[in-house]
């Protein structure tokens, strides 16, 4: 952050100043972080998803909008150091409640596609095979991916149990037959290969169990099938609007692990036209 610091300066803000941006600054990088995104993914609806998780965390309008102001000067220093051409945070004031909807969402067959098009070439790729299937099958978040262990498998059954996480609730949810497959073979030949010391199910290269550089390059990947293709939040999205679909709202609240309804409704195709109507009033892109 130091050159961002000395841009700050150049500008000429206070001292206090300087260190109220870079330290809102730093609070956008960690939620990228956790979301396993990258710069060139942000876009003005990510920006929205950052606010609608600082309202969450119970931070005032008054205080998100000044961390919104200290996210577009970081952005504005990128653009300065030619890193992006746009800045994705310009013009953003909020006023009142905000609400965010699905956005960007990929159709079943983009789904599908992008796990049987997917090529396995050697170990790592396996074990991206088996990751893409949980996102495009169970919509499994980043942080239950780095909690599940083998023990949770139930490949005679064909389940899994995903355990409770900071955000989610436990589940049993059903594997595809071409899961099972692919994951018996992952278990038995693959992970010993890949991991030495941890018990999780999946982990990065060197045992590390943080996933977000392997999901941030699985991403460019998958990307490269499907420019569509942003991010594991939107596959995750898209999966839940797709079971609604098919099931009723109390069946998807549990298959997602939400713990209140309301989470669930707000992918209903019959409030996405509403909710993106409310976002607009709310928040008019300028």
């Amino acid at each position: 952050m130091s050159k961002f610091e000395e841009y700050l300066q150049g500008t000429g803000f206070k001292p206090q100043t300087v260190y109220q941006h870079r330290k809102y600054a730093s609070y956008f990088l960690a939620w990228m972080a956790e979301q396993s995104l990258a710069i060139e993914q942000i876009t003005y609806t990510e920006i929205l998803d950052f606010a609608d998780h600082l309202k969450k965390d119970n931070k005032n309008i008054n205080l998100i909008n000044r961390m919104m102001l200290a996210v577009r000067y970081y952005f504005t220093y990128l653009q300065n150091e030619r890193q992006i051409s746009y800045n994705p945070a310009a013009g953003i004031s909020l006023k009142g409640t905000i609400r965010t909807v699905p956005h960007d969402l990929l159709e079943k067959a983009d789904l599908e596609a992008l796990y049987h098009s997917y090529e396995i070439k050697d170990e790592r790729t396996h074990r991206n095979k088996v990751i893409i299937g949980m996102l495009v099958y169970q919509a499994l978040t980043r942080e239950e991916l780095e909690t599940i262990r083998p023990e949770h498998l139930r490949l005679r059954e064909g389940k899994i149990n995903v355990p409770k996480t900071g955000k989610q609730n436990d589940r049993i949810l059903p594997l595809q037959p071409h899961q099972i497959l692919d994951l018996q073979e992952y278990i038995l030949l693959i992970r010993p290969k890949l991991q030495s010391k941890s018990e999780r199910l999946f982990t990065g290269r060197y045992d590390i169990e943080n996933l977000q550089n392997t999901l941030l390059h699985l991403g460019y990947a998958l990307k490269r099938i499907n420019p569509k293709y942003k991010h594991a939040v939107q596959v995750r999205q898209s999966v839940i609007t797709e079971w609604l679909k098919e099931k009723d709202l109390r069946t998807v609240q549990y298959m997602a692990g939400h713990r209140y309804v309301s989470s669930t409704e707000r992918y209903r195709e019959s409030n996405l036209e509403e909710l993106k109507e409310a976002l607009l009033k709310h928040h008019p892109q300028k």
